[in-house]
């Protein structure tokens, strides 16, 4: 979810960034998450123009719906809580990850770091994205990112600040960091000796794509669906693994990550048909978790012609 530049904006990061953030540090652990997802619900009252693209853009998922405002008011909470989950890295280790996050499924990855295979991690953007990456490196597996993308238009000297400070905050993560838009060779290489990667299932946002795509149907539209993730797994060998995170607000953590069954790649037919056989499994998974937590996804906005949709 993307807020256009203005005086207005800078004002509001000036606060955000300053005593708020101070304010975050200092509440128990987790708690922050909740605060921000408190800030977005707020924020959702008086953002009419955002609310309305949300909404045009969920009734192409969901035409037999016609009150949005819960999922719309949950995308707010969500895009808050995923804007300044970067505050929180440096107060999670192994001893206080679950305050943030409960994580199903983990004997699966056990499994495979036995075997000593490589794990693509690949996960739509619900939540905040980054904190399964960061818990999961607290709990000692030898975790990668696959980053890239990025908003594409102009921010102000304080946005920048802003945005520095952001990737500042991320190198909390003991986890590395590679760009999709480099050479990843190397990174193939790393899983084929036992790394697990996380990358995106769904896109990255913002107006910035990279990578080669396939069109395929989500949520009755045809979707652009990134394949690098498979390329991954079908070029190392590495076990291609859907994760998932969603809200859940329990006593204990605020979010919950899914780590689902490995998804079967055709490792014996040409890559062409491999990678256009992994995207059709990807988008059934995405839209089965866009309809299972919709509120969760950080991309609504986006999904339109042109964007993360084919142009009309």
């Amino acid at each position: 979810m993307v807020f256009g530049e203005s005086p207005l904006k800078d004002l509001y990061r000036s606060l955000v960034w300053g005593p708020y953030r101070q304010l975050c540090g200092q509440v128990p652990l987790g708690w922050e998450l909740r605060l921000n997802r408190t800030l977005g619900r707020s924020v959702h009252v008086f953002a009419r123009g955002k609310r309305e693209r949300l909404r045009k853009n969920l009734g192409r998922a969901f035409p037999g719906t016609t009150d949005f405002d819960p999922i719309t008011r949950a995308c707010f909470q969500t895009h808050f809580a995923e804007q300044y989950i970067s505050w929180s890295f440096a107060r999670i280790n192994a001893e206080t990850a679950a305050h943030y996050l409960e994580v199903s499924g983990i004997e699966r990855l056990n499994a495979l770091r036995e075997q000593g295979r490589g794990v693509v991690l690949v996960h739509p953007h619900m939540g905040p994205a980054q904190l399964p990456l960061c818990v999961l490196a607290h709990l000692d597996y030898p975790m990668h990112q696959v980053g890239g993308g990025g908003v594409s238009h102009e921010l102000s000297e304080k946005g920048r600040a802003c945005e520095a400070l952001r990737h500042r905050l991320e190198g909390d993560i003991p986890a590395e960091i590679w760009d999709g838009g480099e050479y990843l060779r190397p990174l193939v290489r790393k899983l084929r000796e036992g790394a697990f990667v996380m990358t995106a299932m769904d896109g990255t946002g913002g107006g910035r794509e990279m990578g080669r795509r396939s069109s395929q149907q989500v949520c009755g539209q045809k979707m652009y669906m990134p394949v690098g993730a498979a390329w991954l797994a079908l070029q190392s060998g590495a076990a291609l693994i859907p994760l998932h995170t969603h809200y859940v607000g329990n006593a204990t953590a605020p979010y919950r990550t899914v780590i689902h069954a490995e998804i079967e790649l055709e490792r014996d037919v040409k890559t062409r048909d491999a990678l256009e056989d992994a995207a059709q499994k990807l988008s059934l998974t995405l839209e089965r978790l866009l309809l299972q937590h919709p509120g969760d996804w950080h991309f609504w906005d986006e999904f339109a012609p042109g964007r993360f949709l084919e142009a009309e």
